[in-house]
């Protein structure tokens, strides 16, 4: 079984558009290697992006590979199907090794309150916490917070399941880093928002190597 593509500690997206300036943008992060900076670059580009340039997956690979061996990089690299969904994920296969899946239509999606039950009852750790740390000074989870997380974000998390097992399908394999993009929401994500998206996405199978999390702030 092959592995999925190494993804140093730093990454960074490199939308190369109109599959021109793939060569600058490795010479730039040679130059953040000679800073003794590993960076792992990604060329990101969503389908709505290959429809307004009139592009396809497979070009923004052969530009990647291309650059790659006219400046000699010796580093990892990744093409990413950005922000695919379960409806444009299909072209995309076959080109890129890095999956960023779309779910913000499925984020706070009708769920039960039996899935909510049923989930807390197989993640008795997540009820257990009392407290919860980070930047902020330690303060007490209360569990309406559990819930109101559960609800929220379980929906997405099995939409990007369906996503995860429709790449797998024609893949065979994991040999892909997977991303998924959360961020389309109101509110900057809790410590609690995460715990439930990770232990989600653990129940569903999906071997998660990133999350896009909201942003907060002027962020252009």
């Amino acid at each position: 079984m092959s592995s999925p593509p190494q993804l140093e500690k730093y990454s960074i997206g490199v939308g190369d558009r109109f599959g021109q300036q793939a060569e600058a943008q490795l010479r730039a992060c040679m130059q953040l290697q000679q800073s003794g900076v590993q960076v792992t670059p990604v060329w990101n580009k969503s389908h709505r992006e290959h429809v307004i340039i009139g592009s396809n997956p497979a070009d923004t690979r052969l530009a990647a590979d291309a650059a790659v061996r006219a400046v000699g990089w010796k580093g990892p690299y990744c093409v990413d199907a950005d922000h695919v969904r379960l409806d444009t994920v299909d072209r995309f296969v076959a080109y890129s090794d890095y999956f960023t899946l779309d779910v913000g239509d499925a984020i706070g999606n009708s769920l039960t309150s039996h899935a909510v039950d049923e989930f807390l009852a197989h993640h008795r750790e997540l009820g257990e916490l009392d407290r919860l740390s980070g930047a902020e000074e330690f303060r007490p989870l209360q569990p309406f917070e559990l819930r109101q997380s559960i609800q929220k974000y379980l929906p997405a998390v099995m939409a990007a399941a369906a996503i995860y097992r429709r790449i797998r399908e024609a893949r065979g394999e994991p040999n892909f880093i997977t991303e998924i993009s959360i961020d389309e929401t109101e509110h900057p994500h809790t410590a609690v928002d995460l715990l439930v998206i990770l232990a989600a996405a653990a129940d569903h199978k999906i071997l998660l190597h990133a999350i896009a999390p909201k942003f907060t702030g002027c962020f252009n």
